[in-house]
């Protein structure tokens, strides 16, 4: 069986996600292969997109 990269299940994701009318940032795109490659926590993540949605000027 073929295994699949974090870099390859991102770029699948991605592509259904824009046939469904959404878009991302390449820095968006590395903030989640961070997260599917275990080097941000579920918590790391909430926190850097809410800071992302509410950025404090």
């Amino acid at each position: 069986m073929n295994e699949i990269t974090t870099e390859k299940a991102v770029q699948n994701q991605v592509a259904s996600a824009k046939m469904e009318g959404f878009d991302f940032s390449d820095e968006a795109i590395e903030i989640i292969k961070r997260y599917a490659d275990n080097k941000i926590s579920h918590e790391e993540l909430v926190e850097i997109v809410a800071q992302m949605c509410n950025p404090i000027s």
